[in-house]
């Protein structure tokens, strides 16, 4: 759950393209063959209708109920596009953050300032810095 609340606030991946084959109808819109359209995963992953009021706020809980709508969450695409490394990156993650917090407290530095910008990802203007402290185990 916190990793997908973390992709659904930070995702890496900004947007995802496709180019339609045929005329598409979506409701009132008409869309011609060959039409590229761009989706800007920030959008759709803060949209208050899709994810409720607090969606700009930090809330993994969101991922014990089901989404209202199928395509909510693009975190690692969706459908057929659906990244082919998701299940490993996913484990990986987990045994990484697991060995982590098993041995180490992390803490916020104070120099942080909060500053998300596009670049080819998403990723922190100024970076990052955290304060870890070794546990005693």
């Amino acid at each position: 759950m916190v990793l997908n609340e973390t992709l659904r606030l930070y995702s890496p991946a900004v947007t995802v393209t496709r180019q339609t084959l045929e005329d598409v109808q979506l409701g009132d819109l008409q869309i011609p063959a060959k039409t590229e359209l761009y989706l800007a995963f920030s959008t759709v992953h803060r949209d208050p209708e899709m994810w409720g009021e607090d969606a700009d706020e930090f809330n993994p809980a969101r991922f014990t109920k089901p989404r209202n709508h199928l395509a909510a969450f693009l975190g690692f695409g969706l459908g057929p596009k659906t990244c082919v490394g998701q299940n490993l990156a996913m484990v990986e993650a987990k045994v990484v953050l697991a060995m982590l917090v098993r041995r180490f407290t992390f803490e916020v530095s104070p120099s942080y300032v909060h500053a998300p910008i596009t670049l080819v990802t998403l990723q922190p203007q100024y970076g990052a810095p955290i304060i870890l402290r070794r546990t005693h185990i």
